[in-house]
């Protein structure tokens, strides 16, 4: 290991973030020029930022980053719980929250172990097979429970990642233009799949909002579901690397995102002057969130933080857990080398995900 992070926006992908991360937690605040951003790292300091109404989730002049503004893409976007505010973000909460509630985890956990035992039947469990399963199976499994064909469920995945390459910071006209064209054919198939078991209860929880509403909103959440859980497999998959747990249980998956947290941090923008926890901030600042600093606060009782918090936390979490718990079991199935599979982890994903990869000495 080579110190400390060059930043807190390289701080996921380090080896080892978390002497920095509580430094950063007992500072609270820090200001970092060089990025131009506020870092806040203390739990104080980032449940002031989530639980504020002048906190928001994008730039109040840019609703929908000016690269997609216009777009099929960027219209989708900016219909997504995730990105509203207010009454429409609380109206979007129930309903979304709802449908997702009206899924048993037993279901999701079984689909998830049906699809992953498939996947890995088809080859050598090595890493880069644990790879394209971390990158699969997430979507994979939402999209089959919404009734996805599951000949189309690999294209699925695949338009997925488009989108997540179209919504990158360094997105470049290729990726957005490859973005926009599997935007176009996923909200189409979503509004051409049977309104049959789960998704008959997606479309009554959102009866009241317009139909373009719903298919966005749905994906969004494969969108979510995309990165999110990609990280979060691929974390269980590190821990068992390293010695048998019970991953089973959901209290043990959030002690161990405790200490070894997946999503590390989020953003936010301040729309207008205000304190919190004892910083000035001005409107027009940006606030960069960090979730695993707060989780390893000294000065704080620990609790994950991998869902999120206040009212944009994420719904989902039930479903992550359940994917990640079906995937595990079909693994253990298949007996692999796990000292072997967890010889030559990397860290290789978005800013704010803590992703795993097993498979890059193999493509040496």
């Amino acid at each position: 290991m080579s110190g400390w992070p060059k930043h807190a926006l390289a701080a996921a992908g380090h080896p080892d973030p978390y002497p920095y991360y509580r430094e950063l937690a007992r500072d609270g605040w820090r200001r970092d020029e060089a990025l131009g951003l506020w870092l806040a790292a203390s739990r104080r300091a980032v449940d002031a930022v989530m639980e504020s109404p002048a906190c928001r989730v994008r730039p109040a002049r840019e609703q929908v980053p000016a690269g997609i503004a216009g777009a099929p893409l960027g219209e989708a976007f900016g219909r997504w719980l995730r990105m509203s505010e207010g009454d429409a973000h609380a109206r979007l909460r129930t309903a979304v929250g709802e449908g997702l509630a009206s899924l048993p985890c037993d279901e999701a956990e079984l689909t998830a172990r049906r699809l992953a035992r498939a996947f890995l039947a088809t080859g050598a469990v090595d890493g880069l097979r644990l790879d394209a399963l971390v990158d699969f199976l997430p979507v994979a499994t939402l999209a089959s429970l919404l009734g996805w064909p599951e000949a189309a469920l690999a294209e699925a995945a695949a338009g997925i990642a488009r989108v997540c390459g179209a919504l990158a910071v360094d997105a470049d006209a290729v990726a957005r233009e490859r973005g926009a064209e599997a935007c176009r054919i996923l909200l189409a198939d979503l509004a051409a799949l049977p309104a049959e078991g789960w998704l008959r209860r997606w479309r009554a929880e959102f009866v009241g909002l317009d139909a373009a509403v719903l298919c966005a909103n749905l994906l969004g959440i494969l969108f979510q579901s995309r990165d999110a859980g990609a990280g979060l497999l691929s974390a269980g998959i590190a821990w068992r690397c390293l010695g048998e747990w019970m991953h089973a249980d959901p209290g043990e998956w959030r002690a161990r995102l405790m200490l070894d947290p997946v999503l590390h941090h989020t953003r936010r923008f301040v729309a207008e002057d205000i304190e919190l926890a004892g910083q000035r901030l001005k409107a027009g600042d940006q606030v960069l969130v960090l979730l695993a600093a707060a989780a390893h606060d000294p000065a704080a009782r620990g609790e994950c933080m991998d869902f999120g918090r206040s009212r944009h936390a994420c719904p989902g979490e039930a479903l992550a857990l359940a994917t990640a718990c079906g995937a595990l079991h079909a693994l253990e199935e298949s007996r692999p080398d796990w000292r072997a599979l967890g010889g030559g982890v990397t860290f290789d994903g978005p800013p704010n995900i803590r992703m795993r990869r097993f498979g890059a000495g193999e493509r040496a």
